[in-house]
């Protein structure tokens, strides 16, 4: 009996421990230091901010060129989601880690050009220090005298005590769920049993497309119908109008590019409300990724709107190409070379498998398929008879793999800007004749 007493005195202490615990995220624990809104209120943290509320609270500095701006496009995603309950029962917070540059009209500027409709503050130095380290979102080891921060943001409910650590990359309709039904008490509903022999097959994801998901949505549709208030252009197509090598540039050094007042890279700034493309860190084999996805599903869509077009009342239209070709270039070389390379990807629309025999071009004597592979602990380029295309797949002829190999220019030097004719032969004697361009690398 004495052992049972001692167990429901402990059980007594743990639920008369619970407020104690939720009380430990207020006033108390909280600096209540002012900060200055984009507005230029001057405000208290825990009493005008956070008491009794349910909030979203990250760092960021206007000056950024790669994450920040993310950060703060995928946020503006969730506030479209929270709709009108943000201000209302759901409250935003960006607080910048530079004071000095982000004064309230700078960050008032900054939110003006992402259309958020949350708050801004900026404030003294220290204090917003020590609000980071009361947030967790300080790492001392990554504090080297610049601006490198911890990217993460918070979200709780003051009231509860309920506190979690979040990454502002997340999917934003997850972020949105969160903030605005899990905080307020939200429950879940009775779990189903179902059997596992029902589930739905998923769908493979390429790289691309992983990509595209995770570092453009927030600004880039692919659809062909910009919303009003894109933060970026819709990307369809893009691939066929603009140079290779200008997208290759601008995915991998935007803020250099911008730098130099590239004359596109300049309009499209202005066309997008003085909004920078942040710089994505991307690899070349990331953009080429990146690049192939968005060409594939440009060719989908196109695939699908063809599809639904009424059938044509006058007879004759001419024939559907066969395969969609993007991203085709030949390197430009100096002067007397004999060889030329070629690459390109190529997309197979149809439900069945495609065989590119041959590829003929008026402009060189001989060109052949190659691929590079090792043997024998050595890398070694061999000629292949030909390239199969998956149904609904792609072939890829790519610096380091399979690419063409073109022998003696028939007409001399091919310099940079100059075009090519070139003619993909298939199995079946099916023919489709391109127009390549010539890219100085």
């Amino acid at each position: 009996m004495r052992w049972l007493l001692h167990i429901a005195a402990a059980v007594a202490l743990l639920v008369s421990a619970t407020p104690a615990r939720s009380a430990g995220w207020g006033a108390e624990y909280f600096p209540n230091v002012e900060l200055t809104t984009d507005s230029g209120e001057v405000v208290r943290f825990f009493d005008d901010l956070v008491e009794d509320k349910v909030v979203m609270i990250n760092f960021i500095y206007t000056t950024c060129v790669d994450v920040c701006p993310m950060e703060t496009a995928q946020l503006v995603q969730v506030q479209r989601i929270l709709g009108d309950r943000l201000g209302k029962d759901v409250f935003f917070y960006s607080i910048s880690i530079d004071p000095e540059h982000d004064t309230p009209e700078v960050l008032a500027e900054y939110k003006q050009r992402f259309r958020a409709d949350w708050t801004f503050l900026t404030g003294n130095d220290d204090d917003i220090t020590l609000l980071r380290k009361k947030l967790g979102l300080y790492i001392e080891e990554i504090q080297d005298g610049s601006n490198n921060h911890n990217v993460n943001m918070v979200i709780g409910n003051q009231a509860t005590g309920r506190w979690m650590k979040r990454s502002p990359f997340e999917n934003p309709h997850v972020l949105a769920d969160q903030i605005g039904n899990w905080l307020h008490g939200w429950k879940a509903a009775p779990v189903q049993q179902a059997d596992y022999a029902t589930a739905p097959e998923l769908r493979s994801i390429s790289k691309g497309e992983q990509l595209f998901r995770t570092r453009c949505t927030s600004c880039h549709t692919i659809t062909g119908k910009e919303p009003e208030d894109a933060l970026g252009p819709d990307l369809i197509g893009v691939t066929k109008q603009r140079d290779p090598e200008w997208l290759l540039n601008w995915l991998r050094a935007p803020d250099q590019m911008l730098r130099d007042e590239d004359p596109t890279a300049m309009a499209l700034l202005e066309k997008y409300n003085g909004l920078p493309m942040p710089n994505l860190r991307l690899n070349r084999k990331e953009v080429d990724d990146l690049l192939d996805y968005i060409a594939s599903e440009t060719a989908r869509l196109e695939r699908v709107a063809k599809l639904q077009e009424p059938a044509p009342s006058i007879p004759g239209t001419p024939d559907e190409d066969i395969v969609a070709v993007m991203n085709a270039w030949i390197r430009a070389t100096d002067p007397g070379a004999k060889a030329n390379a070629g690459y390109m990807t190529l997309i197979n629309l149809a439900d069945s498998e495609l065989r590119l025999m041959a590829v003929n071009s008026p402009a060189f004597d001989n060109v052949e398929m190659h691929e590079m592979g090792l043997s024998n602990g050595m890398m070694k380029m061999s000629e292949l008879d030909f390239v199969s295309i998956p149904p609904n797949g792609q072939a890829r002829f790519a610096p380091g793999g399979q690419h063409l190999m073109m022998h003696g220019p028939a007409g001399g030097h091919l310099p940079a800007g100059e075009t090519v004719d070139m003619t993909l032969e298939f199995d079946g004697g099916q023919q489709q004749t391109i127009t390549v361009k010539v890219i100085g690398k």
